[in-house]
């Protein structure tokens, strides 16, 4: 299948319009309803045409919800999703990890497992068969998954947003929106390390106080199930500097 030909085949994004204190309408895209995150929309295309017959990862966090996303989509189309993880207790799993293991992800754990260490063990282990197996790299960033942004909005967003709000580490669904609208301005709550450039594109950069596996507290939470160490962070600000009319991309919960 080409790229043309290809439709997003989940749901189309509910948007949920939340009024602010002072009247101020905010369009919430309610991906947290898909119940496996933003990105099984986003990688359904290149899982869709790999032939390989392995998903492998590197660069997710505990609370990282490429873990049930990417294993979603592989069982879908008959693959297998390996992920190499920092080695924690069975009892310290978190429910992103546990709902990993529903949906067969093989996790391969590591001992000290920074995310450097994880990244080359995931790369030595794609390297010893190429062929079988296919390296998504940090934040799921291929041009495809890009692009498939740019289409979801597109085709599946019927509002037209004074501007554009998300959380972002690597930036790749922010700058996918980014594209999808060129001509508004495209706000980001960075919630990890420190994006660079090309990270932010022309993102408009507000930081989050919160470290990166801290829960946002019940009054910064949104009124809307959220990531609480994740999307929830840039509720905040959304509320502080959002115009009305603005989007805001709800990833999961």
């Amino acid at each position: 299948m080409n790229f043309e030909e290809w439709h997003d085949p989940n749901p189309k994004p509910v948007i949920v319009d939340y009024e602010l204190d002072d009247g101020r309408i905010i369009h919430v895209v309610r991906d947290d309803l898909l119940g496996y995150g933003s990105k099984i929309r986003f990688v359904d295309f290149i899982i869709r045409n790999l032939p390989h017959k392995e998903i492998v990862f590197g660069s997710c966090p505990a609370t990282g919800y490429a873990q049930i996303s990417l294993p979603y989509v592989a069982r879908k189309y008959n693959k297998k999703s390996v992920f190499f993880m920092a080695k924690r207790h069975p009892s310290k799993y978190t429910k992103y990890q546990k709902r990993g293991i529903e949906l067969g992800v093989d996790y391969r754990w590591v001992n000290m497992g920074m995310l450097t260490v994880t990244e080359s063990r995931a790369k030595k282990y794609v390297a010893e068969n190429p062929d079988d197996r296919f390296l998504f790299p940090l934040g799921l960033d291929h041009e495809s998954v890009v692009n498939s942004i740019v289409k979801v909005c597109k085709e599946g967003i019927d509002i037209k947003p004074t501007e554009v709000w998300s959380v972002g580490s690597s930036g790749t669904i922010n700058r996918g929106l980014q594209k999808a609208y060129p001509d508004i301005d495209v706000h980001v709550v960075q919630v990890g390390h420190k994006m660079n450039e090309n990270q932010l594109g022309r993102a408009k950069l507000h930081v989050s106080e919160y470290k990166f596996d801290q829960k946002v507290k019940d009054e910064d939470m949104p009124p809307f199930p959220s990531v609480p160490t994740y999307d929830a962070k840039a509720w905040k600000f959304v509320k502080e500097y959002a115009k009305d009319g603005s989007m805001f991309w709800n990833v999961g919960a």
